[in-house]
């Protein structure tokens, strides 16, 4: 026998194959409940089982490739650990594939690396020197006994009747001594019988928990070498799903015609920023006299004063004109992270933050005029905002809130209950079914709307008086990241969860402002002599849920944003609780929002007796899958007929709705009750929607760009903002049509305040600044969803043309699609692109298909130049030059946000490093929750 013979490779093989599963699986251990990781263990292991004794038939029947395939697994298995140790996170092959291709980036990595694979290979041949030969020959024992066991005696007989003296070759044993060919004719296996019943048990286990396991983080971990590698090599991942782009400064605006300097224009003597997007000019912001000189939360930017004395500004942007292909968005040298490793340094990043006048897509409303039902309104009689409440509605879609009598969700609930005949009937009289026109009764109140059902008794004792606005659209459909656009008025990132923790939130969130203001101090003639009890008040902002704080760390997102004070399941059921529960959790997130009442009662009673204002954030879950319903709301009812009736999803949500109106009533009577109602702005706001069968294939929003995810409603409610006068019928509210994001809900609020009078004078310059930083326009003002842009190009033509506003929506959890939506009436279109998964572009046309029911909708595989092809022969030439537009800007979006956000990681959980393991994930407080 020579060595290194094929026993040997065999075994350096399977040491290393089974040495980088190991490291895989404890990388991602925490990942997952112990109870879940165990029982699917066996499916973890399943193409490592697959190599192991795949690999041992091909040593038998060839040498060459069996060697072939161990060089192959053991230098990548080493690779593998090699680049855990040293980083800890995970090779993704197909980046390093891409390195590979270029000499200089072979060659850099090899050398980089050399020492630690030499090691690490080293390790794995002395290992497998000491199982040689008996994990070669036991192995294929156990192939042989697999094969009596399945095949029939018979097939048996003829395929092994050939002379002893040359079946030990012909299987494929390698015998060091005479001790193995004794063991090799002594061995012995269970009867053939139970063999087959516990084969098959086997097969029948692993297909069943192949079925029931979800899709991730499960397939991550299943994952092995070789498979790893051919799937980077056949896989196209997007250029998304790599790091930031920053060898060559910051990725240029696809249009820089837009953008020209002939269309800039300069600050205004206020202090509110001008537009001159793509100038040279990246100089640190100054610090207004109205900031402290130490540094506050969310005001970073501000007092960023060396950044330009440290870092050279970025290049100019390449002039380009007419509308071929923009630059790439992504063109740094693929092996620049090994070269920044050994040495080098890499070039300055940009700037990271966010300034308006360098913003190519902001589009102010600031030097609009207030609506003028609304400045009628204030020059009659004065409206004082003392509190702030932003009530987010858990799931809520818009055309539930309220549900509009014919509206398409109406009609589909007429035709599940036999027609509109049986349904009129059965509507005003029989029991079994549930009464339509009472699901949101108090969502007609506050919105304002004519739900279309006559004249009723809403059965409560509150008044319609606000501003509402129909079109809105979601930022995310992920919660957390919703939070962000209705907080601080900022894009998410388009990354997998909650990663924007890891940065700083580049814009101020109301929480911080408002502490701003607390900074501020009263001076002789600042406050208003009518309003002392209001403008000599602090603001004390507080964030409540009856759910657990434990989800994608929200406790200290929570903090991140600018909220001290929290009220969360935790603490509600703390031993030291002041009002301990009444009732159990309601779901897997905690208890019925009910809880929450008595410490909202105490929030505003105590405020009031200690001469402070409050800001209230409270998130409502009651609406959230399982859409439970607490024991004060009775027996679920039937709102739907058929497949939908009963205890199907799409009836326990419509019944979560109508508990989530009856708590919307609750939380406005208290206000009432403790004499708030009158000075209290309550921004209601859905976080996103959700989608059921019928409209989308898929029951969730995870991965799911379907339109019903993300109309939202929102309203601004004051009792005081009522435009009628006595006798007159309607909600007296002002009714506005917009396709808005909720990202200006922040400066809304601020010009609220100044508008109202609501602030002390010396605060109102510093809120019209801070305003104006934001992206989104203020809702008290005639919009701009566009603008008129008209330049010269190269051979002196004129070209006018528009810019609009374009509403960008992260779908959950982040990295998977995005929404790119028109703000513009004018061009109604929506986009829905890949970030970095597998799926398909979709085009739609809101105008003539709102809600996406199939008639207005398109989708491809393919992008670019015939997705635009394929839009234009769907919806015609203006269609077509919008989307082109559109998935342009969208590109530039995600890597300009991540700049925004100073943002460097993986795009997808699985990219980052055993840090990050929890990202997603909901904490549980015992380690056998499941």
């Amino acid at each position: 026998m020579s060595w290194p013979d094929r026993g040997y490779y065999y075994c350096l093989m399977v040491i290393s194959l089974l040495s980088a599963k190991l490291m895989h699986l404890f990388s991602h251990f925490t990942a997952l409940p112990l109870i879940l990781f165990l029982l699917y263990l066996p499916t973890f292991l399943l193409l490592d089982l697959l190599v192991v004794f795949g690999g041992r038939a091909l040593f038998k029947w060839s040498k060459i490739g069996g060697i072939i395939l161990s060089c192959l697994v053991t230098s990548t298995a080493a690779a593998q650990i090699g680049f855990f140790i040293e980083t800890g996170g995970e090779i993704r092959w197909s980046f390093m594939l891409k390195v590979m291709r270029e000499p200089e980036g072979f060659f850099g990595m090899l050398m980089s690396g050399f020492p630690g694979l030499a090691l690490t290979i080293g390790i794995f041949g002395g290992i497998a020197w000491l199982f040689n030969p008996g994990l070669y020959n036991i192995t294929w024992r156990f192939l042989r006994w697999t094969g009596h066991t399945i095949y029939p005696p018979a097939i048996r007989w003829k395929r092994y009747r050939r002379n002893s003296n040359l079946r030990e070759e012909a299987e494929g044993l390698v015998s060091g001594s005479e001790q193995e060919k004794s063991m090799n004719r002594q061995c012995s296996f269970f009867g053939l019988t139970w063999g087959r019943v516990g084969l098959i048990a086997y097969a029948v286990t692993m297909i069943v928990l192949l079925v029931v396991r979800p899709s991730s983080p499960y397939r991550h971990l299943s994952g092995t070498l070789p498979f790893t590698i051919f799937e980077g090599l056949w896989t196209t991942r997007s250029e998304f799903c790599e790091p930031i782009p920053w060898d060559e400064g910051a990725v240029e605006f696809p249009y820089p015609d837009l953008i020209s300097n002939k269309l800039w224009t300069l600050d205004n003597p206020d202090g509110r920023r001008g537009w001159r997007p793509g100038s040279n000019v990246w100089q640190p912001r100054e610090r207004p006299d109205w900031l402290p000189e130490h540094e506050i939360p969310g005001f970073g930017k501000f007092y960023r004063k060396n950044f330009s004395e440290s870092h050279p500004p970025p290049p100019p942007p390449h002039e380009h004109r007419g509308h071929g292909p923009p630059p790439p968005p992504h063109r740094r040298r693929l092996d620049s992270r090994h070269l920044h490793e050994r040495g080098h340094p890499p070039p300055p990043p940009p700037m990271t933050g966010y300034d308006p006048a360098q913003d190519p897509l902001k589009i102010s409303n600031m030097d609009e005029p207030i609506l003028e039902q609304l400045q009628r309104l204030l020059e009659k009689k004065r409206v004082p905002i003392r509190n702030v409440v932003i009530l987010t509605l858990e799931s809520t879609r818009k055309d539930v809130f309220p549900l509009m009598k014919d509206g398409t969700l109406y009609n589909q609930l007429v035709e599940s209950r036999g027609g509109s005949g049986k349904l009129k009937k059965r509507d005003e009289s029989a029991a079994e079914w549930a009464d339509l026109s009472e699901l949101s009764r108090i969502a007609e109140l506050v919105t304002g709307q004519d739900a279309g059902f006559g004249p009723r008794d809403i059965g409560a004792n509150l008044t319609s008086g606000g501003i509402n606005v129909n079109g809105v659209v979601t930022g995310s459909t992920f919660t957390l990241k919703s939070l962000l656009g209705s907080h601080c008025g900022v894009n998410p990132l388009a990354v997998d969860f909650l990663e924007e923790l890891e940065t700083e939130v580049y814009q101020p969130c109301l929480a911080q402002v408002l502490d701003l203001f607390n900074f501020q101090q009263n001076q002789p003639g600042d406050g208003d002599a009518e309003w002392p009890w209001l403008h000599n008040s602090t603001w004390r902002s507080v964030y409540m849920q009856a759910a657990t704080a434990k989800f994608d760390r929200q406790a200290p997102f929570l903090e991140q944003i600018g909220f001290k004070e929290t009220m969360v399941r935790e603490q509600l059921q703390a031993p030291s609780a002041k009002y301990p529960p009444k009732n159990p959790e309601l779901n897997y997130f905690g208890y019925s929002e009910t809880e929450l009442k008595p410490y909202m009662r105490d929030l505003f009673l105590n405020a009031k007796a200690n001469n402070e204002r409050v800001f209230l954030s409270h998130l409502t879950s009651s609406t959230h899958h399982p859409w439970a319903t607490p024991p004060e709301f009775g027996p679920q009812q039937q709102y739907w007929g058929g497949k939908n009736g009963g205890s199907s999803a799409w009836n326990r949500y419509l019944n979560s709705i109508k508990w989530g109106d009856q708590w919307v009533q609750q939380v406005l009577e208290l206000l009432k009750e403790v004499g708030a109602e009158d000075e209290t702005l309550v921004v209601i706001i859905g976080d996103h929607g959700f989608g059921f069968g019928g409209e989308t294939n898929a029951k969730t929003t995870y991965a799911n760009p379907h339109i019903a995810n993300f109309w939202v409603p929102l309203v601004f409610r004051h009792p005081l903002i009522n435009l009628n006068g006595p006798g007159d019928q309607g909600s007296g509210m002002i009714q506005i049509n917009a396709t808005m994001t909720s990202m200006s809900i922040v400066p809304t609020i601020l010009d609220l305040l100044v508008t109202t009078g609501s602030l002390r004078k010396s605060q109102h310059k510093m809120a019209r600044v801070i305003q104006n930083e934001y992206e989104g326009q203020s809702l008290i003002r005639h919009l701009r969803p566009e603008v008129e842009v008209s330049y010269a190009t190269a051979d002196g033509r004129t070209v006018k043309t528009t810019r609009s506003g374009l509403n960008f929506g992260v779908i959950n959890p982040g990295g998977t699609l995005l929404s790119v939506i028109s703000q513009s009436p004018r061009t109604p279109y929506r986009l829905v692109l890949p970030v970095c998964e597998n799926a398909q572009y979709t085009v739609s046309d809101l105008r003539a298909d709102k809600y996406e029911a199939g008639t207005g909708v398109l989708e491809s595989w393919e992008k670019g130049e015939k997705l635009w092809e394929r839009v234009e022969k769907r919806f015609g030439s203006e269609a077509r030059e919008w989307v082109e537009r559109a998935e342009r800007i969208a590109g530039w979006s995600m890597w300009e946000g991540r700049r925004r956000w100073g943002y460097d990681g993986g795009t997808r959980r699985e990219d980052r490093g055993a840090g990050h393991n929890e990202d997603g994930k909901l904490e549980k407080d015992h380690w056998w929750d499941t």
